[in-house]
């Protein structure tokens, strides 16, 4: 089928998590045989438009630039679907989107919701707060009407959009290339990352925002400084630059094509989540851990925390180990663990490798939404 597929916001190829899972996506149900059509945000220097990997890239603009204005795309975004008459439209569900689900509506075809973060407000929001001062509660009502007009929702969990959506959205998470992320120490991307032989390399990649724990990791480094035998790689952040009190070096951000050989250059994944630094996870840990399936597909054995899904993502001694949240000691004592028992992580990391490769792969993800448009569009 034809498919469009709207991400204004997002840049593509870029260096984020929406980036990436709307490139794996796109690609995705186009190697399923779809013609797939994505509408992204166009970074100067860009073409308009471009054939890669399948998939026909409009790029586009709008002014001011910030995804707040993501409104005033909507003439762009119908004129693109007026002209490529998709049989369904996809939509990566924004607070002040909806101009793929409003084309859709427009030319009469059904369109699906992909929601990645909460359409519902979590408490103590400050965006709910505000709403309420209107009394009508403008952006919940405009929000609701987008799940209300879409055909099916598409969502890491249910409880993350209202509760009247929710028979019609389909769980579906995230994934890792598992073609592109392999297992396989590679000892030249070691040597051009500048670290030492023979050391434990403990990686850490994707954002730093709070609630991805990065300080919680980097004073677990700190904690094990005397170990010269372990080396913590960092990437992602702002700068690339040596690590402070620690061994370890920050590469800043890494372009989606080079990750595969980052990682391929460590033996330990490490995603220690602080939750407590993100009011929207209130509503339960919604947030699909990009890095822990990567690292997975890369073979590596995952340190993260005892958390609903990343419990059944990441099974305590089986693809890697918990550790409890928040705490650096914790953290330290697993990294020493693993660090000092060679045949364990070979064991936890094979058998990451073949979860990933079962459950959460790319390919999975697509074919069960391929299940979903071929469902909406017959």
């Amino acid at each position: 089928m034809r498919v469009l597929y709207v991400a204004s916001d997002q840049v593509v190829p870029g260096r984020t998590g929406g980036s990436v899972h709307v490139l794996e996506v796109a690609r995705g149900l186009a190697a399923r045989g779809h013609e797939v059509h994505g509408i992204v945000h166009r970074n100067p220097g860009s073409p308009d438009r471009e054939e890669a990997d399948g998939v026909q890239w409009h790029r586009i603009e709008w002014s001011p630039p910030h995804r707040l204005f993501r409104f005033r795309a909507r003439r762009t975004v119908a004129a693109i679907a007026s002209s490529v008459r998709p049989d369904v439209v996809i939509e990566r569900y924004y607070n002040l989107g909806g101009e793929g689900v409003h084309a859709a509506a427009r030319l009469r075809i059904p369109s699906i919701l992909e929601v990645n973060s909460p359409v519902i407000d979590h408490p103590g929001s400050l965006k709910g707060a505000l709403d309420r001062l209107a009394v009508v509660r403008p952006l919940r009502r405009y929000r609701e009407a987008l799940c209300r007009q879409a055909a099916a929702l598409v969502a890491p969990m249910p409880e993350i959009v209202p509760e009247f959506a929710r028979p019609k959205t389909e769980t579906v998470t995230w994934g890792a290339n598992v073609e592109a992320f392999r297992p396989g120490r590679d000892g030249g991307a070691r040597r051009s990352l500048g670290i030492p032989e023979g050391v434990v390399v403990v990686a850490f990649s994707g954002s730093f925002r709070p609630w991805h724990g990065v300080h919680v990791f980097e004073e677990a480094a700190r904690r094990l400084v005397r170990r010269t035998d372990v080396f913590f790689l960092l990437a992602g952040g702002p700068r690339a630059e040596p690590a402070r009190g620690f061994n370890g070096r920050h590469l800043g951000a890494v372009p989606y094509a080079s990750m595969p050989g980052v990682l391929a250059a460590a033996d330990v994944g490490c995603a220690p989540y602080d939750t407590a630094r993100l009011g929207q996870l209130r509503l339960g840990f919604y947030w699909s851990p990009l890095k822990v399936f990567e690292y997975m597909a890369t073979g590596l054995p995952t340190l993260t925390i005892p958390r609903f899904p990343l419990t059944e993502i990441v099974r305590d001694g089986l693809e890697g180990l918990h550790v409890r949240e928040g705490d650096p000691a914790a953290l330290a004592a697993a990294i020493e663990r693993l660090a000092d028992d060679a045949p364990m992580r070979r064991d936890l990391g094979g058998r990451a490798r073949q979860r990933v490769v079962e459950r959460y792969s790319w390919a999975r993800h697509c074919e069960v939404l391929e299940k979903v448009l071929q469902r909406v569009a017959s």
